[in-house]
């Protein structure tokens, strides 16, 4: 089998929805035109995000089986990156040569890559690859992985944007009824916002305590947005909540912060999302920065790298809870002991309610298939390779020309 062709699609990130403009505390609330912790200024994210929310790629190959992969965000570069240089790699090669052709494409982006676009970029080419495996043997690809590790794929539910208290706590009860053991709410304050920014915080944590109970676990994103003295105090404060983890308290690059962090807080930390390659959660790793570990399959490196990041975390008896459960990466956690829970994005009732003569969108609306819970975890995909099916009718819709 030969690769024939390479595609990419970028799609606009209005078919994120209207969830991109929800209040939180973001790496760029510290400066005004960006910060948006009073929902007054829904722009903000948009505004620094970029017009691009993901790229979707297809390889084409001679025996007439198309993988697709998805580069999460990227500005677009994505698919400069596979259109300038990457291509020129895989074009009229196997396929089935996975790590060879991994191993070309990250060095042949080393003097301009090692982070960013250039993995992303890597990241979706490696998800088709694995997506042309499996579609080729007919088999879902954790079969591929060594076959499944569990049976279903629990799952907790991660939106509850304080936009509202009442609406916080109406969709904190509503994950519940709807059998998810665990949900991630978002803070909306950080350094900038002060004491009272705290008390607020804690405000959103009490809220959803007291809707949920004691025996549902409860994890909070922090979205790089606190600074070190900040998350100390603001951890310590939030002790009596018995959360399951502060995830992405500070910038991802500042390691030793992370292990400051993880020293002092009387609950885990969690990061990794934007971190690249197994290179940089070793160095996570090696720190002892984190007490779990969130790689994204779209920036990573592909479904390749994670799993070789699970095993190195595994080592280390940190768990891996990756980053957004896309179908590539419930495939990884269906066929691994060390990814014991997907990420999953429910839409809460109220949003629902608010859509009337308006588009109701979200990050899935470009696949035919995604993801869906059933008490709480998900039922493992079935279909052959990474089982996307692209809607086609959206991804015109969202397509940036």
């Amino acid at each position: 089998m030969e690769i024939t062709d390479i595609s990419t699609t970028k799609i606009s990130n209005e078919s994120w929805g209207e969830f991109i403009e929800f209040p939180l505390v973001t790496i760029m609330s510290k400066y005004d035109e960006y910060y948006n912790a009073s929902g007054e200024n829904p722009q903000a994210r948009r505004k620094w995000m970029g017009p691009v929310g993901d790229v979707v790629v297809e390889v084409e190959t001679d025996a007439g089986i198309t993988g697709v992969g998805v580069g999460n965000w990227g500005t677009g570069a994505i698919a400069t990156v596979i259109e300038e240089t990457l291509s020129k790699i895989v074009v009229g090669e196997n396929p089935m040569q996975r790590e060879h052709l991994w191993e070309q494409m990250y060095r042949a982006t080393l003097p301009f890559g090692r982070k960013g676009v250039a993995v992303m970029a890597i990241s979706a080419i490696d998800q088709a690859l694995w997506d042309i495996a499996g579609k080729d043997a007919n088999e879902p690809v954790y079969e591929l992985l060594g076959g499944p590790a569990k049976d279903e794929i629990p799952a907790y539910a991660s939106n509850l944007h304080p936009v509202d208290m009442e609406k916080l706590e109406r969709e904190a009860i509503q994950y519940v009824e709807e059998g998810f053991e665990a949900m991630k709410l978002r803070f909306r304050h950080g350094p900038e916002d002060g004491r009272t920014g705290m008390k607020k915080n804690e405000e959103i944590v009490a809220t959803v305590r007291d809707a949920v109970g004691d025996d549902i676990e409860i994890a909070g994103d922090a979205y790089m947005g606190w600074s070190v003295q900040y998350a100390k105090k603001m951890t310590n404060r939030l002790a009596e909540y018995d959360m399951a983890w502060i995830e992405e308290p500070v910038i991802a690059d500042d390691i030793s912060g992370y292990a400051e962090i993880r020293e002092a807080a009387p609950m885990p930390i969690s990061g990794g999302e934007h971190e690249f390659t197994r290179w940089g959660h070793e160095n996570l790793l090696e720190a002892g920065a984190v007490d779990i570990l969130q790689p994204d399959v779209g920036r990573v490196g592909g479904i390749t790298e994670l799993t070789k990041i699970a095993d190195m975390a595994e080592v280390h008896d940190v768990p891996v809870i990756p980053h957004a459960g896309t179908n590539p990466t419930l495939h990884a956690i269906a066929g691994h002991t060390n990814m014991p829970m997907a990420e999953y994005f429910p839409i809460p009732e109220w949003f629902e309610e608010e859509q009337v003569n308006r588009e109701s969108t979200y990050a899935d609306a470009i696949f035919e298939n995604p993801p869906s819970p059933e008490n709480g975890s998900i039922p493992l995909p079935n279909e052959p390779g990474v089982s996307t099916e692209l809607n086609r009718e959206a991804l015109q819709h969202f397509a940036i020309k």
